[in-house]
């Protein structure tokens, strides 16, 4: 952790000294500190029933945190996060919170006190005051990957692209399932972030290890599909019990250490690198656009007054300029937008006819493969109908937010860019009419995050949930299977139609939101800049209006507030270089 906090903490330190300037203090040095203090390392943890997940994390935070269940757990989502004290809160399907004690975990997050989560739970979240946690790590425990409950695995894939680093779990017995190969296979673009462990290695004798080692890489390297992968053999529950009961002797022979070194390393020197510099450009810009208005008033109260209203008027229609180019720029994302839009809407209509034939294919093939009695087989036929209706539309869901989000990440790349560069114009030009020399445009980094995408979009649309319509539940009693199995085939066209419906109205409000957080957020800041210079160029003209007296206290007051924010600007140029060369 050392180095990465000790930068956070430098740079917070000089982002809250900024804002003791007038001139700096606003709503984006605010921001900035927030977001570098709500920062947080995404962990996901992800492996199948028995893997030992639940006392890997509890090895992480060094206490029995987890409940670590014998039976597999449901598909809920547990997150744990820093808290000065212990605070454990049910969020459930319907929006509904409901703070609970560390006992009553076992009755939400297992199939044994949640079957089938029947309470409709959504996510537990978690905050504890542990130190592994409070560096700014929040994990993320999934249920098991390829247990009984098919929807579990789902969850585990759709956290994948949100997060910064996932540990897939492993033992050394029984070897790697099919389903586990198999899930190996579908992420293997996340390969770049996925770590290894081999767990329970002190199951087997010292001698045996390596050759458990070397099959279980030779498995993962040839379903990932590639020579670099990252295997760590450890023990969770000796890592544990030396955490927890004070046994120092069983964290060396856990090889936890080395496991947490690698990660945190990874971890802060990844994304910890990209926010510190991001904030870094993020403050050199508000003091760009600082101490661009203060040389405009400076020099500006420096002039004779009729020069300067000719200065002025030719700074007016300049700008109009740059304002046609913003209006294009806005046109362009417009433009982007709806063609994103257009290309949901073409993959939702190829998904629909896909899946409307598929779908009956497979109903067919499964109705015919049942024995029931007229009764049960309907109820049979609708559960099947619906669990695959959830999994087909779960499944095309996620790949579609997946490409979606690389879309808008290259669309907001793109916007960004346009706006800098109409930025870096409109400060060029006032330094070149008021004659002073600048400093070159610090462009704020856009931050394409492709997680903020991820989240907007995290949330299943309400409503979407499987509607689970009694499809036959106007037949007689008496009906033949014939008859039940026309039924079932009319309704998954109908069922398909409704939630294509749906999923359509809900990525089209989202994107639609996207795009306006594009507009206000990069538009903004030329109208910011726009405003303080025009703000100082007013300021100048009253004073030049008013008292020669007043004119040269104020030019006095401007060198030293620009030689104050000149030298914060240096040392944040300094603590840049270090980051740079240092997280690197």
């Amino acid at each position: 952790m050392g180095t990465y906090r000790q930068f956070q903490e430098a740079l917070e330190n000089q982002l809250v000294r900024l804002t003791q300037f007038p001139e700096l203090a606003g709503p984006n040095l605010a921001q900035l500190i927030d977001k570098l203090r709500e920062n947080r390392f995404n962990l996901v943890i992800l492996g199948a029933f028995k893997r030992g997940k639940s006392t890997l994390i509890n090895a992480l935070l060094g206490e029995p945190i987890l409940p670590t269940a014998i039976v597999p757990l449901t598909s809920v989502v547990t997150v744990l996060g820093y808290g000065e004290q212990l605070n454990i809160e049910v969020i459930f399907q319907n929006e509904a919170r409901s703070k609970i004690s560390q006992p009553e975990l076992v009755d939400y997050i297992t199939e044994k006190g949640n079957p089938h989560n029947r309470k409709g739970v959504r996510e537990v979240d978690f905050a504890y005051p542990s130190d592994y946690l409070k560096d700014g790590v929040r994990v993320i425990d999934t249920p098991g990957v390829g247990s009984v409950y098919s929807h579990n695995t789902e969850v585990a894939y759709n956290y994948l692209p949100q997060v910064d680093a996932a540990v897939f779990v492993v033992t050394v017995d029984p070897p790697l399932s099919a389903a586990e190969q198999e899930f190996l296979k579908d992420i293997r673009e996340y390969v770049h972030k996925l770590f290894i462990v081999l767990n329970k290695i002190d199951y087997v004798e010292a001698a045996d290890r390596q050759e458990v080692l070397d099959f279980t890489t030779q498995v993962v390297q040839d379903n990932l599909e590639t020579q670099q992968v990252n295997i760590f053999p450890i023990s969770a529950k000796l890592a544990l019990d030396a955490k927890s009961n004070g046994h120092p002797e069983n964290l060396a022979a856990s090889q936890l250490p080395e496991f947490e070194n690698h990660l945190r390393q990874f971890l802060y020197k990844e994304k910890g690198r990209v926010l510190l510099i991001s904030c870094l450009s993020g403050a050199l810009k508000t003091i760009t656009d600082s101490t661009l208005a203060i040389k405009v008033e400076r020099r500006a109260s420096a002039m004779p007054l009729k020069e300067l209203e000719e200065k002025i008027t030719r700074f007016d229609q300049e700008l109009c300029g740059l304002e046609k180019e913003r209006e294009l720029s806005l046109l362009l994302l417009e433009g982007r937008v709806k063609g994103v839009i257009t290309e949901v809407e073409a993959d939702l209509d190829t998904f629909k006819k896909e899946t409307i034939i598929k779908l009956r294919r497979e109903m067919e093939a499964a109705f015919h493969q049942q024995s029931q009695a007229a009764g049960d087989l309907r109820q049979k036929s609708e559960e099947i109908l619906f669990a695959a209706l959830r999994d087909v539309f779960s499944t095309w869901r996620r790949q579609e937010i997946e490409k979606l989000s690389q879309k808008l990440a290259d669309t907001h790349q793109d916007f960004a860019t346009r706006i800098n560069a109409i930025l870096e114009r409109l400060t060029q030009l006032t330094a070149r009419i008021f004659d002073f020399s600048l400093r070159g445009f610090a462009a704020e980094d856009a931050f394409p995050d492709l997680r903020q995408f991820w989240f907007r979009f995290r949330e299943e649309p309400v409503g979407l949930e499987i509607l689970q319509m009694t499809v036959t539940s106007l037949l007689p009693r008496a009906f033949t299977k014939g008859l039940l199995l026309k039924k079932l085939l009319e309704n998954v066209a109908e069922l398909v139609d409704k939630h294509c419906g749906r999923l359509r109205y809900d990525f089209n409000q989202r994107l639609q939101e996207i795009a306006r957080d594009f507009r206000q957020t990069w538009v903004s800041k030329i109208d910011d800049t726009t405003q303080s210079i025009r703000q100082a160029l007013e300021r100048a003209l009253t004073q030049k209006q008013t008292s020669t007296q007043a004119t040269v206290a104020r030019m006095g007051q401007l060198d030293h507030r620009l030689t104050e924010i000149l030298q914060a600007e240096s040392k944040l140029f300094a603590l840049k270089e270090q980051i740079e060369n240092t997280l690197t």
